[in-house]
């Protein structure tokens, strides 16, 4: 299985990371009992570390303004009722990882023949993330990236010059890394992709049909 860097599960460890690339490493977090481990590791570091930290002194009145704030009467705040997202025809039959199945991603439209994009709906960090389908057999344009690209398979499989992926991959990419995605025959494939900024196509195909595709 193809994991996410260190770097890059510990910016997700410490809620760095934008809504979208945060969403498409949970999910395959869920998916991955190497990377929960992982992750574990941290947190008992994280805890080694708190215990070799030195004390700092409190002021003298640190208690009372502690039990004072508690004893406070609790302020109402209506809470906004949570809408369940609407059911997507195009996931039907997918076994989507739970973190996504409350997302609410917006009408898929095509990109190109064979290939279709859903965005996911409320992003307001600068990222793009989106569930991409595309037509077993087919072989995507040559593209560089102007940003960190995260793509999580669910469904099909494909390869490039890294190797092959499966359900469950997560593949990164960062400006410089140039390749050519070639989906595997027969079954679809449908991954989550958030990206950090738009993909920079290498050939005349990808550069006509980027208007089209938006991402």
């Amino acid at each position: 299985m193809h994991h996410p860097a260190t770097e890059l599960l510990l910016d997700y460890h410490n809620g760095r990371m934008p809504r979208g690339q945060g969403l498409t490493v949970r999910a395959h977090v869920e998916a991955c009992a190497e990377c929960r481990a992982q992750l574990r590791l941290f947190d008992v570091i994280g805890a080694a570390l708190l215990e070799d930290t030195d004390g700092v002194e409190m002021s003298a009145d640190a208690l009372d303004l502690a039990l004072a704030r508690i004893e406070r009467p609790e302020e109402t705040v209506s809470q906004p009722t949570a809408k369940p997202a609407k059911p997507k025809p195009y996931l039907e039959g997918i076994a989507l990882p739970a973190g996504l199945k409350p997302q609410d991603f917006k009408p898929r439209y095509w990109a190109a023949p064979g290939v279709w994009i859903a965005s996911l709906d409320n992003e307001t960090d600068g990222a793009h993330t989106y569930l991409m389908g595309v037509k077993g057999g087919m072989n995507m344009p040559d593209h560089d990236h102007k940003g960190l690209e995260l793509t999580l398979v669910l469904t099909g499989r494909f390869s490039d010059v890294g190797g092959d992926y499966l359900p469950g991959d997560l593949v990164a990419q960062a400006p410089g890394d140039i390749h050519a995605p070639a989906i595997a025959g027969g079954q679809e494939c449908i991954c989550l992709i958030s990206a950090l900024a738009p993909i920079a196509p290498k050939t005349l195909l990808g550069k006509l049909l980027k208007p089209f595709a938006r991402i």
